[in-house]
C-alpha cells in the first residue's frame, strides 16, 4: 500500500449508516458540530458523512473508528493525532463524497457537481491568466463550463495537498487540462514542480493531486 492512493466514493443520500449508528461513532466535538446545523437534513448529512470518514479510515488502518482522534494544522488540514504518517483528503459536492488515503504521500482530492454558473467571471477573478485564455478558447459553452470545473477541481486538489488552504492564491500557479492527462505547468511557490494529477469527468468532476511521480491508484465504491 506504500506507493498507492486509495479513493473511496459514495452517495451521501444513499448511505446505509443510520443516524443513530453514525452519531455513536462521533466525538463529543463532532456531535456538537452536528447539532449546530439548522435543518435536520443538513445535520443528518454531516453526522453520517463524518461517521463514514471514520469507518473507512478505521477499516483501512485496522483501528476502532470511534477511537480515532483528529488534529488540524494552522490552515485547518486534518490528520490523525497518533498516525501522522497517514495522509487523507475528503471532499463532497451534491450527492457525492470522496475520500483519498495514502500511507506515504501527501495528496489532495476535490469533487464538484458540474452545474451552471458564471464560470468565465470566476475564472477571470481567480485563475492564472493562461488558464483563463485556455478556458475562453473552448467551444461550445457546455465544454467551456466543463473546462472550468476541470481546472477548478485540479487547483483545489493541489492546494489541499500542500495543506496551506487558500493562503495560496489560485492565480499564482498554472495547470493544463489539454491534452489529457492534466499537467502542472507552474507549481505554487515552495511546492515541488513535479506532480501526478488524475482526473475523471461527467456529471461530477473529480481531481486527485499528488506531489512527485506517478502512484498506484485504487478506486472503490462504498
Amino acid at each position: 500500500m506504500g506507493d498507492q492512493v486509495v479513493v473511496w466514493s459514495w452517495s451521501l443520500e444513499a448511505d446505509s449508516l443510520s443516524f443513530e449508528a453514525a452519531e455513536a461513532l462521533l466525538s463529543d466535538d463532532e456531535k456538537a458540530r452536528g447539532r449546530a446545523f439548522v435543518t435536520a437534513a443538513l445535520r443528518h448529512r454531516f453526522v453520517v458523512g463524518r461517521a463514514r470518514l471514520r469507518s473507512l479510515l478505521g477499516g483501512h488502518l485496522g483501528l476502532d473508528p470511534g477511537a480515532l482522534v483528529f488534529v488540524q494544522n494552522a490552515f485547518g488540514k486534518p490528520r490523525l493525532a497518533d498516525r501522522p504518517s497517514v495522509h487523507f483528503s475528503l471532499s463532497h459536492s451534491g450527492d457525492r463524497a470522496v475520500l483519498a488515503v495514502s500511507e506515504r504521500h501527501e495528496m489532495g482530492i476535490d469533487i464538484e457537481r458540474v452545474r451552471p454558473l458564471d464560470h468565465l467571471d470566476l475564472a477571470r477573478r481567480y485563475f492564472h491568466p493562461n488558464e483563463v485564455t485556455a478556458i475562453e478558447g473552448v467551444r461550445p459553452t457546455e465544454e467551456q463550463l466543463l473546462a472550468f470545473f476541470r481546472t477548478w477541481t485540479l487547483k483545489e486538489a493541489i492546494v489541499k495537498a500542500i495543506g496551506r488552504g487558500l493562503s495560496i492564491p489560485l492565480d499564482t500557479f498554472e495547470v493544463q487540462i489539454a491534452p489529457s492527462p492534466p499537467t502542472m505547468v507552474l507549481a505554487p511557490g515552495g511546492a515541488p514542480q513535479a506532480w501526478w494529477l488524475h482526473q475523471t469527468t461527467g456529471s461530477y468532476c473529480l481531481a486527485l493531486a499528488v506531489p512527485g511521480g506517478e502512484v498506484g491508484l485504487i478506486q472503490r465504491t462504498v
